[in-house]
């Protein structure tokens, strides 16, 4: 390995034995070969360290790291620590990637001097083995062009793509200078990453093509701690909210930051599965959440889509029990135009 790598590649690797080998083989095998693979066990209980190291006895550039389980925030910034690359990206550990995909994302990043760039995904489910569309990651619709400014896209900032860390390739130096890390968060954490690196950064470039593709419904996926801490999305919220309101940005994007907001702590409610939480975090939502946020009575014309400012009403003015007889009418209804 050169002693200056162009990317280092930060892999958190918890339990994903069964994925994990596909994983590294896409990652090993990139067209791109001045890389650093740094792949860090989080207290794996099964035998993904003994993948790891069959990777690295037979490629110099792996760098393996061990701890005790702390989480994926915190273990992506462990890897940003050790990162040496110009660039850096995390990457989930049972998904696997095009072969000339950090050739592409570099090459974008060095055209068009962006601090972020973002590519398109879609999405492996691991019980039918169908592939989907990922269009939902990155909504082209909102894109003035492929290489833009926040100010740009300030309208839709929150919108035109999702708080996923490992769609983006980012410049080293511009991470380690505006001090964005990830949150000691049990979920939800990439967005308190994510959403600061677009909104500081100077340019953000997009790649349209689909290179990273995604599993969906692994039973023990990191999206399954969601209802295990259910403040979570709430408090990453809270912590951009203070983010935007630091560096005066509010007035400017408070309208997506709000829109976005309203969608993702609906969805975040709405699929809980117990009951008794459910009903607990609905009130939650309607009493505190809500208000603590920054809405207020904002008109139809405040919202993006109608239907963001009906979940708005929704939760205003209904009593639990109604909203859940509404809410499973409007499922079923989505569910019979899929």
């Amino acid at each position: 390995m050169t002693n200056f790598p162009i990317v280092s590649v930060v892999i958190p690797v918890y339990n994903t034995e069964e994925y994990l080998c596909k994983c590294l083989e896409s990652v090993a095998t990139q067209s791109l070969r001045e890389i650093e693979i740094i792949c860090i066990d989080d207290g794996s209980t099964d035998r993904s360290f003994q993948v790891m190291q069959r990777f690295s006895s037979q490629d110099n550039r792996f760098i393996l790291l061990k701890q005790k389980n702390v989480g994926p925030g915190m273990t992506r910034n462990r890897g940003l620590r050790e990162a040496r690359g110009k660039y850096v990206i995390f990457l989930d550990s049972d998904d696997w990637f095009e072969q000339d995909f950090l050739k592409l994302m570099v090459e974008q990043a060095e055209n068009s001097c962006a601090d972020v760039v973002i590519c398109q995904a879609d999405e492996f489910d691991t019980q039918t083995n169908k592939c989907f569309s990922g269009e939902w990651m990155l909504k082209k619709k909102y894109l003035p062009g492929l290489n833009f400014s926040p100010k740009e896209i300030s309208d839709h900032l929150f919108q035109f793509t999702y708080g996923m860390a490992w769609d983006k390739l980012y410049r080293t130096d511009y991470i380690l200078r505006t001090n964005i890390t990830f949150p000691d968060l049990s979920n939800s954490e990439d967005l308190v990453f994510v959403f600061p690196s677009l909104l500081f950064a100077g340019k953000i470039s997009v790649c349209p093509q689909v290179f990273i593709h995604h599993r969906i419904h692994r039973k023990s996926s990191v999206s399954n701690s969601r209802e295990k801490n259910p403040d979570a999305p709430y408090q990453a919220f809270q912590m951009v909210k203070s983010i935007l309101e630091s560096r005066n940005l509010m007035p400017q994007f408070q309208r997506s930051f709000l829109n976005w907001a309203m969608e993702f702590l609906v969805w975040h409610v709405s699929n809980i599965n117990d009951l008794e939480i459910q009903k607990t975090y609905f009130k939650k939502l309607k009493s505190y959440w809500f208000p603590s946020l920054g809405f207020s009575n904002h008109s139809i014309v405040f919202f993006e889509k109608k239907s963001t400012y009906l979940k708005y009403l929704l939760v205003k003015y209904l009593p639990f029990p109604a909203f859940l007889i509404v809410l499973k009418s409007y499922k079923a209804v989505a569910r019979a135009f899929i």
